[in-house]
């Protein structure tokens, strides 16, 4: 079985990265010691699951939907949905910017269709 959290090194020192929302879980300038701790700290608290047991949506085609990101909605477009031990994640791309993150389901709204 694969560690949710792993260390990778960056051009500022090792960083924790998140496996789950594949994105950073920490900032990228600890020293090796101080990350490693950090990410075996972090997986200590994650339960074990057998490869197939992530569940995982497709949405197809994409839906338009608003993101919260620093209090403020923006527009975007889902394309998947991944069930973790902490509860649904949604996949967007904001419209404003093409950028792509996972968002917790907490912060996704339904959204209008665009008009274009």
């Amino acid at each position: 079985m694969i560690d949710r959290f792993a260390v990778r090194k960056t051009t500022e020192g090792y960083g924790v990265w998140d496996a789950a929302v594949n994105g950073w879980h920490s900032r990228q300038d600890l020293g090796q010691p101080e990350a490693t701790e950090l990410a075996a700290t972090m997986n200590s608290g994650q339960s074990p699951q057998e490869a197939g047991a992530t569940v995982s949506r497709k949405v197809n085609p994409a839906r338009p939907i608003l993101v919260l990101v620093d209090g403020r909605w923006w527009p975007a477009q889902l394309d998947w949905w991944v069930r973790e031990s902490d509860g649904w994640y949604g996949r967007a791309s904001l419209d404003a910017t093409g950028a792509t993150n996972w968002y917790p389901a907490a912060s996704l709204r339904p959204g209008e269709a665009s008009s274009a």
